[in-house]
């Protein structure tokens, strides 16, 4: 029995091959022949007998009207290779015509049509032809070409931007797999405002990096050929398929929303990559995911009830697969009135096909405040630490107590709203969470908080419990120099951007990066990387000139070891933050900060031959830091009376190192001075007012106000000045012997410097 081909010359003849001993391949399907088939011996050509009969009498070569200056020619070889079929516009695959001269395929539909169909298709083309044939778009690197959707094709394809099936005319990349519907091509965004960063807008690029979403590398894949959003400041980049991914799930026991992974976000091996993070088993089926935190949650371990009810629908609603209502293509939620995706698991409603998001029957739930169960009782000293969770205050009187770990709460705190809508931020509702992974800046205050706080989920605006409680008008107000500060600037000392903010925790401590010491008020902090300065220490210069070491200038720089040549003291070691002093590049000698800053006013008296420089405050406070993180052991003792200088400002011979008490240095208790008109008297501090801002009447330079100066009592708050500028000008000593009065004065707001000064 034989067959003959119209595309072939010769005769094919019927044989039957055995599986085992056989080995023949169609040349048509490129399967392994077993059973029934045809074969030119001479060709060596063989088909399957289902090959051979399909394509019996389709003409080797064909003259199309709407191609006649080539001949079409029959392609029926290697695999069913999909193609676009240029009369069309439809995906095909299989067998098809096509020219050999220039790149044009029919499939066989529109080969073979009558003269009518030649008819239509012509107009077809002209409606067509106002159309692009191809564009450069910028969300993809190959060009696209005009196409019409076919959905007989043996290839289903989804819109890349909207994930809705093709319909109608669309723009693709068949060698990618990436088509847009016409209507979605205009829609894509440059530039997006992600909740998973909502620091920095992500913009649109071809990046070599991995998506922070998929954890996949985004040139190891198809999608290198499709730009992705991503942040430069932060290496944040989301490919052009996770971008479309938004977190909607509040979870009691974590600081952000979870976001719904389905199966349009896994591809057979990257599901291989997600391990819950409650089970420790991988997440082979559906997740909720936190790509800020990197967690990953089963639906039972998140968990998702099998069964749930919520106040808008009266029968119970049960956890069901993917449900497609209908055949039109639009799936709606029927508590938010929003489109869902219908390949999406959603709660439903068996006796009303009532369906609903996950999200939105979950999120009605308020949020755990703590993990055990709290009882409201009298809260007592027996407790130790009363500060309340929520709004970190002192709590006193009655509370919700969980003895068990001491975890306090106010009475108002524990019935804080889950969900408020705030006039500083009237666009969107702010969520409460009790859960906070990391301390943050308020928004409104610039407070940094570690307490509850409200926070949007769609661009992260956050407030602490007291602005979220109060009044604009009251959580708004600002003093003149809290106005004049700036909010945000870059410190030689750091190669990231400060910001403004406020340390008012009671029991969190934050060191300065640079002093060392604690930070208990305005600061300047990286959200980045959690470097933090004082305010004060902002203003310390990068290089200083000192009158001890006068031949060079020192500069404030990170050094790794060594002493300090004023104290004697160690440098902190290299394990504590970075250890910021001034030293000296050409003679190798280095001092801490608080010891530098003292070696800016020599005091020279008669009682000693050398200079005596003031060792304050600032001193002080990193001296008993000094001692509870380094040496326990370390003294410094007076040279004259014996007794123990830590505690208590003090002078200090660096030639010597001796110590003196101020009160052992005999400083004179009155002076009368030519910079001032009045007798001054020592003071062991003066504070003139709230600016912050304390300057030397005298040399008319910054002063530290909790030092030692000389002070006017006659005319309070006019004159006041450094102990050495005092004494320099000192004309007669009047008493030695008066005893401190340390009244208490009202300040007045200060004068014109010098109206009672010079010149008398």
């Amino acid at each position: 029995m034989e067959i003959k081909l119209a595309s072939h010359e010769h005769s094919m003849g019927y044989h039957c091959l055995d599986d085992e001993t056989d080995d023949k391949w169609c040349e048509k399907c490129t399967a392994k022949i077993c059973g029934a088939a045809y074969a030119c011996v001479r060709c060596e050509l063989w088909l399957h007998e289902l090959c051979a009969k399909a394509i019996q009498y389709l003409p080797r070569e064909i003259t199309h009207p709407l191609h006649s200056h080539h001949h079409l020619m029959l392609d029926w070889s290697g695999p069913a290779a999909p193609f676009t079929c240029d009369l069309c516009l439809k995906i095909s695959s299989g067998t098809n015509y096509r020219c050999c001269r220039c790149p044009f395929e029919f499939d066989l539909v529109c080969a073979f049509a009558s003269s009518d169909d030649h008819v239509a298709s012509k107009k077809r083309q002209r409606s067509n032809a106002d159309r692009k044939q191809t564009m450069r778009h910028y969300c993809h690197i190959h060009p696209l070409v005009l196409y019409k959707y076919s959905n007989e094709g043996e290839h289903d394809y989804n819109c890349r931007w909207c994930d809705k099936p093709l319909t109608g005319i669309f723009y693709g990349c068949k060698s990618c797999g990436f088509f847009l519907h016409e209507f979605c091509s205009d829609k894509i965004p440059k530039t997006l405002n992600h909740p998973f960063h909502p620091s920095h807008p992500l913009r649109l690029d071809f990046v070599d990096a991995t998506c922070n979403a998929c954890t996949q590398r985004i040139s190891m894949s198809k999608a290198f050929s499709t730009a992705a959003y991503g942040c430069q400041i932060c290496n944040f980049n989301l490919d052009f398929g996770c971008a479309k991914l938004l977190p909607t799930l509040k979870h009691e026991g974590h600081n952000h929303c979870l976001t719904y992974v389905g199966p349009t976000f896994r591809d057979p091996v990257l599901k291989y990559h997600f391990q819950c993070s409650s089970c420790r088993e991988l997440c082979f089926d559906t997740f909720y995911r936190c790509v800020q935190c990197d967690l990953n949650l089963h639906l039972k371990c998140v968990p998702v009830p099998p069964l749930a009810k919520h106040r808008y629908h009266r029968h119970p609603l049960l956890l069901n697969q993917p449900i497609r209502e209908d055949e039109v293509g639009e799936y709606y939620c029927d508590i938010c009135e929003k489109e869902r995706d219908p390949t999406h698991e959603v709660y439903y409603c068996q006796k009303c096909t009532y369906i609903a998001h996950i999200e939105c029957v979950l999120n009605q739930v308020r949020p755990v405040l703590h993990k055990h169960p709290l009882k409201f009782c009298e809260v007592t000293e027996n407790l130790g630490e009363r500060v309340c969770k929520a709004c970190r205050l002192e709590l006193s009187g009655p509370g919700y107590i969980c003895k068990g770990c001491r975890y306090i709460l106010h009475e108002n705190c524990a019935k804080l709203p889950d969900e408020i809508q705030h006039p500083l931020h009237p666009q969107h509702h702010l969520n409460l969470y009790a859960t906070s992974l990391d301390r943050d800046i308020c928004d409104n205050c610039r407070d940094f908080y570690s307490g509850f706080i409200y926070l949007c989920e769609q661009c992260g605006f956050k407030l602490d419990l007291k602005c979220a409680t109060r009044a604009p008008s009251e959580s708004g107000r600002t003093t003149l120099k809290e106005s004049e500060r700036e909010t945000e600037l870059f410190h030689f000392t750091h190669k990231h951007k400060l910001l403004f903010c406020n340390f008012t925790d009671p029991v969190a401590e934050t060191r300065c990066n640079l002093c060392q010491l604690q930070i208990f008020g305005p600061a300047y902090h990286c959200t980045r990387c959690g470097w933090v300065l004082h305010e004060s220490c902002l203003r310390l210069p990068q290089e200083m000139q000192v009158p001890f070491h006068s031949q060079h200038t020192l500069t404030l720089s990170y050094t790794r070891y060594g002493g300090c040549h004023a104290c004697a003291l160690k440098l902190l070691p290299s394990g504590y933050h970075k250890r910021y002093n001034y030293g000296c590049k050409d003679c190798g000698v280095n001092y801490h900060i608080a010891c530098a800053i003292s070696l800016t006013r020599p005091l020279k008296l008669d009682s000693h031959m050398h200079h005596l420089y003031y060792f304050g405050t600032d001193f002080d406070r990193f001296f008993a830091m000094y001692r509870d993180f380094i040496n326990i052991y370390a003294q410094l003792f007076c040279s004259h009376c014996g007794e123990i200088c830590s505690g208590q400002s003090f002078y200090r011979c660096l030639e010597c190192f001796i110590n003196f008490h101020v009160e052992c240095v005999s400083l004179p208790q009155i002076i009368k001075s030519k910079c001032h008109i009045h007798p001054l008297t020592l003071k062991d501090s003066y504070i003139e007012d709230d600016s912050e801002e304390h300057y030397c009447d005298a040399c008319e330079e910054r002063r530290h106000p909790n030092h030692h100066v000389y002070y006017c009592e006659e005319c309070p708050g006019i004159f006041v000045a450094h102990i050495d500028c005092a004494l320099s000008k000192e004309e007669e000593v009047v008493s030695f012997l008066v005893p401190r009065e340390m009244k208490k004065r009202i300040p007045r707001e200060r004068k014109k410097r010098m109206s009672l000064t010079r010149g008398i």
